[in-house]
Order: structure tokens, then sequence, then C-alpha cells
């Protein structure tokens, strides 16, 4: 495994980490975040060729300036590849270093301009250094994405936010509406649009706002299909009582490829039982990535102190390889 594989596995849970981008995950209270830094020095300084930075530092920061290091060098050589400044790009925001993503992500749109994997964080970063604003060549490369997929729930969300800030809410409207025809019927993510599009007197015609059923209850009453994944949990009684006050994350990821999760579930640990079921609907970004299309596939269970995907407050993890019975058991204890 080479030094960069060792990071991204490092740093799981630290992406998505646009900083302006959102988790979709059933059962996430805030699946849109925002961020607009007051300070844009904020973070890492800048890493410089004299740096020593351990590959298996316990820091995933400090993993992150290694992995930037080796890219860096790689990108000086001219032995880089498209993907490798993707990658730079997403280390630099990782320790906030937006102008230098910015920089890195111009140079992949230069080699693959019509990659959404390129528009997508470029328009992000952009925004960040704009102070948040999605007005200026944001928007355009917005505009780029949706005319080359115009269902990647992420450019619909920003585009909305964007009509916002331009005081265009009926333009806000027709992208928050199609994103929220995009989340699954019953999802806490299509509730969250309807409340959005609420807000700004846009709801859509069918009744929006039904009450969110926790997973186990979404489980009883789904199908089942021969993607679902099921999950049962031995958690020891000494655990069971410091769940409460903790968020879990449960997941499947690819075993060799992206290490983003293909599908996950997110909830409250004092609602964690000893059975859950991982089904299509859970599927991050069904429209580009599907549990049926990863023939390797990891199950793992994360759980934190705080609600996001910070790896600094990570109290536990598991991981299993998936069998073919798509059956998995996971020891809860710590």
């Amino acid at each position: 495994m080479t030094l960069i594989q060792r990071i991204i596995l490092a740093v799981l849970f630290m992406i998505p980490l646009f900083a302006i981008g959102f988790f979709i995950a059933q059962g996430d209270e805030e699946p849109f975040i925002v961020e607009t830094p007051s300070n844009q020095q904020a973070g890492l300084p800048k890493v410089s060729n004299t740096d020593t930075m351990p590959p298996n530092h316990p820091d995933p920061q400090i993993q992150v300036r290694a992995m930037i290091k080796e890219l860096e060098q790689k990108i000086a050589q001219n032995l880089h590849e498209f993907k490798d400044l993707l990658l730079l790009g997403r280390a630099y925001v990782m320790v906030k270093d937006y102008t230098s993503a910015a920089t890195t992500y111009e140079k992949a749109l230069a080699i693959e301009p019509n990659s959404i994997d390129a528009l997508l964080p470029l328009a992000d970063v952009l925004a960040v250094e704009d102070g948040g604003k999605l007005t200026g060549r944001s928007y355009d490369l917005l505009e780029q994405v949706l005319k080359i997929d115009p269902n990647v729930p992420m450019a619909l969300w920003l585009m909305g936010n964007a009509e916002m800030q331009l005081q265009r809410p009926d333009d806000a409207a027709k992208y928050w509406t199609q994103l929220y025809y995009i989340f699954p019927e019953g999802s806490e993510n299509r509730m969250q649009v309807a409340q959005q599009l609420e807000a700004i007197g846009k709801a859509p015609p069918e009744s929006a706002f039904q009450p969110f059923q926790p997973p186990a209850a979404k489980q009883a009453s789904s199908s089942n299909t021969d993607q679902d994944i099921s999950i049962t949990l031995e958690i020891a009684p000494e655990t069971q009582a410091k769940l409460k006050g903790t968020t879990v994350f449960i997941y499947a990821k690819s075993q060799t490829g992206m290490p983003m999760p293909i599908a996950a579930k997110k909830f409250p640990g004092d609602q964690l039982t000893s059975s859950i079921t991982i089904t299509e609907a859970d599927e991050l970004m069904p429209e580009r990535r599907k549990l049926k299309d990863v023939a390797q596939i990891k199950v793992g269970i994360k759980i934190s102190t705080q609600s996001d995907v910070d790896n600094k407050a990570e109290l536990f993890r598991a991981e299993q390889s998936l069998p073919d019975s798509r059956k998995v058991n996971l020891v809860v204890k710590f």
C-alpha cells in the first residue's frame, strides 16, 4: 500500500470536506453545511519541502500534509495524473488552504474541462474565498455542472443558495424542487429540502412534512432487495451506557476504490439497535455511486462524540468485509 493510499484510509471520515458542501445521509440533522471562514489563513501552515511528516502519524491532519508534499513533488516532476490534482485539491481544502486548492482545481479543469469532480470543488473553494458568495464564477461553474448532469444534488442545492443570494426565490425554488424529488420519499433529506422550500413560500404540492421514521422503523417498512446489507451489532453492556450523547455512523464503502462511503446511516447513539439494514435508499450519491456496482464492500461503524465527521472526536470504529451472504456481525465495545 502506498503512502497516499494509507493516508486516504486514515482520513476516511474527513470527506467529503468541501468548504461549502453537504453530507447526504439518512438521519443527518444538517445535511447541508455552509462555511464562510472569517480568517482565510486558518488551519495548518503551507507545506514546505523541508518538513518532516511521518506517514503513520496519529493526527490525520499531519498525514494530509505528508500527502500534500508527496503530490506536490509528483506534480513538480510532471509525473502526476488528473486524479492526483483532484486529490491534492481536496488535501488543500482539508488544511483550509483554499487559495492553493483553487489553483490546483483550475489545473485539473484545464485537463478535463467537463469534469464534475473538478468543477464542483472549484466552485466551492472560489465561493469560500469570496466570503461565501456563489454569484460570481462559482455560479457559472455550477451552471456548467448542471448542463453536464442536471441531477447532481450538491450542485442543485448550491444553485438554489446562489439564486437566493441574487434575490431570485422563484429560480431558487426550481433548483430545490428538483432536488426534493431526487431524494427518496420519506427521507429526512427530502423533508429538509421541503422545509427550505416552505420557508420561501414554495412548498411542494404533496405533504412533505410527515415525521421522519427512525432507522429501525424504516427498515421494517422497506422491501428487501438483493442489495440490502444486514448488520447485527453485539453491544457490550458497559458500552451501552456510554452511547448517550454520541453519534453513530453506519456505512458501506468500497474495499479498493474511493474511501468515501457509498451508503450510510447516521443517528443518535442512544438509538443504536442490535439490527440495522443498509439499503439502496441510503446511498449518498445514487446518481454516481451505487451499491450494486461495487463487487467488494466493507461495512463499518463509527461512534463519535460529535455529530460531524471529525476523526478527533472518534470513540470507536470497527470494519468488516462484506461476505456473499451480505450479512455481517460487528462487536461494539469501548
